[in-house]
């Protein structure tokens, strides 16, 4: 079995030769998990280097070898936040199919969401905190990057960057970057700006439905 799959957890640490547990992570295996001395825990750089340890006595005793995993495709979803809490659930579920990068957009013409300065920062590291968990949780040894607010014009107009567009050709061929709107969608000006879109099926789906579609798309046509 994959050592990964067979830990009882996977942490992410800033040295897996040394690996030193932050307090959220200490309290989660100590207090939630409950481990028991002897049990494996994998810990990784964030950066594709893992290795397994045991937890000994409230912390870690590296026992394995350091791996490294090459760098999955460098696939991007960018979406417009939604009001509620399904920005989270969505963050969680692509990191989970394998997205590289997660691209919070600043207000496109028909956002209902509209952040100020400080409500947008909390909110991204926030984002930011959720695919470290859902990262930890998939036992995945690269850490996606999570950023934004970012304008829309400043990401499209690239070959690799669609649009989410009903209605668009389904082909995925040299995309990397999938934009998801808001639930009005985008505007006929900011369509045409874009350049390329592609279609995510044939039915209407909500914002935070079509991220996690737009990332299972890219993933899979990346074979992963």
């Amino acid at each position: 079995m994959d050592p990964l799959r067979s830990s009882s957890a996977h942490v992410f640490v800033d040295d897996i030769d040394n690996p030193v547990l932050t307090d959220e992570d200490l309290h989660h295996l100590a207090r939630v998990l409950r481990l028991r001395d002897g049990e494996p825990v994998s810990v990784c750089d964030g950066k594709g280097g893992w290795r397994m340890s045991q937890w000994r006595y409230g912390g870690l005793l590296t026992v394995g070898d350091i791996v490294r995993d090459p760098a999955p495709p460098a696939v991007s979803v960018a979406f417009a936040p939604v009001k509620g809490d399904r920005n989270e659930s969505a963050v969680e579920k692509m990191v989970e199919i394998g997205v590289g990068r997660i691209i919070v957009l600043a207000p496109t013409e028909r956002s209902v969401v509209r952040w100020d300065a400080a409500r947008a920062e909390t909110n991204i590291a926030r984002y930011a905190r959720i695919a470290r968990a859902a990262a930890s949780q998939s036992r995945r040894a690269h850490l996606p990057l999570v950023e934004g607010p970012v304008r829309l014009a400043d990401i499209t107009g690239d070959g690799s960057v669609a649009l989410a567009e009903p209605g668009s050709p389904p082909s995925l061929d040299g995309v990397s970057v999938i934009v998801v709107g808001p639930e009005g969608g985008f505007s006929a000006p900011e369509v045409a700006a874009a350049g390329r879109t592609v279609s995510l099926g044939s039915t209407i789906l909500r914002a935070d439905t079509a991220a996690v579609v737009a990332a299972t798309l890219l993933v899979a046509h990346s074979g992963r």
